[in-house]
C-alpha cells in the first residue's frame, strides 16, 4: 500500500482544526483552512498549465510563497525542488517546470513560468473544489548538495526518510516554538516544514528575512529553540549586539552546516542569556551523524553518533583506524541517499558499499566522542604545508574587530599555491595586526592576501564558498 498524498496532512489539519496555524512569517499568520485554499488554487493553475503526476517542479520564489507551491504540487502528485542560487543544474536531473519571480534561465529540460502579478491575480480568481492526485509520491523532495566544491549535486528524499520522520515526531516538537533559520530549500529547513505540517504544528518561516526582523519575530513569539547554521546566529546576534538587546526565550541553539568558532559561542550566550549552543554535524546525503549534547570550547567536537546512524573512521583501505587516529569519515543511516540524480559517476565515488563517504577527515576521542580534522577536498596548501582552513579561519575570528572570515587557496603570479583570506571587520579593526598574528601562529600558512569585504559567500548550509572566493580576489 502507497504512503498518502503528503498534502492530504495539511487537509487533515483543516479539516479538523480550520483555525489552527498553518504558517507564521514575519509579516502574516496563515490558518490551515486558508493554506488550503490558497494551494488548490495555485494547485489549479498547474494542472490547466499542463503539470503532471511525476513531474519535476523547481521553485525559484520567496520561502513563503514556496512553502505554498510545495503543497500544490504535492496536490498534483509532482516532486517539488528549489534550485540554489546561480547554480547550474546538470541536464540530467529531468527538471520539467520552473516557477520563478526572477526571470531566471531555465534548465535545459524545463518550461518557465514567470510567477508576477498577473499569475497571482489569475491564482487568486481560480475555483478550488478540486481533488488532489490519487497518483503515488515516492520522492517527497528533491533537494541539492552544498555545492561548496563544485556544481550541486541532485539528491531525492523518498518516503523511506518519511518514516524516520514519523519516529521523530513524538519528541520533536520538545523545545517549542522553534524557528528555523534554513530555508525550505535545505534538507532541513523542508524537514522542518514537513514534520511541522504531519504533526499539526505551525511552521514559523524566516524565509530570508533580515536579522533585525527576525529578532522581532523570535520576541513575538517567544521562540525557546533556533534552528540554523552559526552564519546565520551570528548575524542575529550582531543584530542584537547593535541594539543593545538580548532575547532571554532562546533557551537552546542547534546550529548545523559548519562549525561554529569558540568566540561566537560565547558572544551566543550573551545575547540569549546563557542558552545551550549544541552543534551538529551530518550530510545531506546521509542525515544527521552525530550531535554535541554539551556546551564545549573546541568547535571541531561534534559529539556523539546519533541513535540509528553508525559512523566510522577509516584509512585508505576502508578499515577501522584505532581510538585518536585521523582517517576518513564514513556515515550510514536508515534514511541516506543511494546516490546523486542522473550523475551515476559522482555517486561512484562518495557512495560506496552502503556507505557514504561525505570528504570529511576526522578522529574518535577516547569518551566515543568524534573531533572534525579537516576536509579533503578543503585543505589548503601553502608552500607545501597543508591545513585546515577553519583553523585558520576562527583564529581570524578570535582578533578585536573581526567579525567574519573565510581562508582560501589562489596562485600567485609566481606560480605558486598561496593563502588568502576575505574579512568581514569593523572600521577599527587592525588588518596589519591580524596578519603578523596569523604569521606567528601559522607560518607560512598564514595569508599573503587579505580581502575586505562586506559579507562572506555561503552556501545554504552556511559553508563558506571557498572556491567563489579564490576566483573573485585570487586573481586580483
Amino acid at each position: 500500500m502507497s504512503a498518502p498524498n503528503p498534502f492530504l496532512y495539511l487537509q487533515k489539519n483543516a479539516d479538523e482544526n480550520p483555525r489552527g496555524v498553518f504558517l507564521y512569517t514575519p509579516t502574516q499568520t496563515i490558518t490551515n483552512a486558508d493554506a488550503v485554499v490558497h494551494a488548490k488554487k495555485i494547485a489549479y493553475e498547474l494542472r490547466r498549465l499542463g503539470v503532471k503526476p511525476g513531474d519535476i517542479v523547481a521553485l525559484d520564489l520567496p520561502d513563503q510563497l514556496s512553502i505554498m507551491f510545495t503543497e500544490a504540487v504535492y496536490h498534483e502528485g509532482g516532486i517539488s525542488t528549489v534550485i540554489p542560487d546561480d547554480a547550474t543544474i546538470d541536464p540530467r536531473v529531468p527538471v520539467t517546470w520552473l516557477f520563478t519571480n526572477r526571470g531566471t534561465t531555465p534548465p535545459s529540460t524545463a518550461q518557465a513560468v514567470q510567477v508576477d502579478a498577473r499569475f497571482l491575480q489569475q491564482v487568486d480568481e481560480n475555483p478550488y473544489g478540486i481533488r488532489p492526485s490519487e497518483e503515488p509520491i515516492e520522492t517527497l523532495r528533491i533537494v541539492f548538495s552544498s555545492g561548496t566544491t563544485g556544481t550541486p549535486k541532485a539528491i531525492a528524499l523518498g518516503r523511506r526518510m518519511e518514516m524516520l520522520m514519523d519516529a521523530a515526531l513524538p519528541r520533536w516538537f520538545q523545545g517549542s516554538p522553534y524557528l528555523s533559520l534554513m530555508d525550505t530549500g535545505t534538507v532541513a529547513g523542508i524537514g522542518e516544514f514537513f514534520l511541522s505540517v504531519k504533526g499539526g504544528q505551525p511552521f514559523l518561516s524566516a524565509g530570508g528575512a533580515s536579522p533585525t526582523v527576525l529578532i522581532d519575530m523570535i520576541d513575538k513569539h517567544q521562540v525557546k529553540t533556533l534552528k540554523g547554521s552559526p552564519a546565520q546566529a551570528v548575524a542575529i546576534i550582531d543584530a542584537l549586539e547593535a541594539q543593545g538587546r538580548t532575547l532571554p526565550s532562546v533557551q537552546m541553539a542547534m546550529l548545523a552546516g559548519t562549525v561554529m568558532p569558540p568566540a561566537a559561542t560565547e558572544r551566543a550566550r550573551r545575547a540569549f542569556e546563557g542558552c545551550l549552543v549544541l552543534t551538529s554535524y551530518g550530510s545531506t546525503e546521509a542525515g544527521g551523524a552525530t550531535t554535541r549534547a554539551y556546551e564545549s570550547d573546541d568547535p571541531f567536537d561534534v559529539g556523539h553518533v546519533d541513535q540509528g546512524s553508525i559512523v566510522e573512521v577509516v584509512d585508505d583501505d576502508g578499515s577501522p583506524v584505532p581510538t585518536g587516529t585521523v582517517g576518513a569519515i564514513r556515515h550510514r543511516s536508515p534514511g541516506m541517499a543511494e546516490g546523486y540524480l542522473g550523475n551515476p559517476e559522482a555517486s561512484a565515488e562518495v557512495f560506496r558499499d552502503g556507505w557514504f563517504y561525505p570528504g570529511d577527515r576526522g578522529y574518535f576521542r577516547e569518551d566515543g566522542g568524534l573531533t572534525l580534522a579537516g576536509r579533503d577536498s578543503e585543505v589548503l596548501n601553502a608552500g607545501g604545508v597543508k591545513f585546515d582552513p577553519n583553523v585558520l579561519d576562527h583564529a581570524a575570528q578570535e582578533h578585536p574587530g573581526v567579525l567574519d572570515a573565510a581562508s582560501f587557496a589562489f596562485t600567485s603570479a609566481s606560480g605558486l599555491l598561496q593563502v588568502g583570506i576575505a574579512l568581514v571587520t569593523t572600521d577599527d579593526a587592525d588588518a596589519p595586526a591580524l596578519v603578523e598574528r596569523l604569521k606567528a601562529q601559522f607560518g607560512p600558512a598564514a595569508p599573503t592576501l587579505v580581502a575586505r569585504v562586506d559579507e562572506i559567500p555561503r552556501g545554504r548550509t552556511g559553508k563558506p564558498l571557498r572556491r567563489e572566493l579564490a576566483e573573485r580576489y585570487g586573481a586580483v
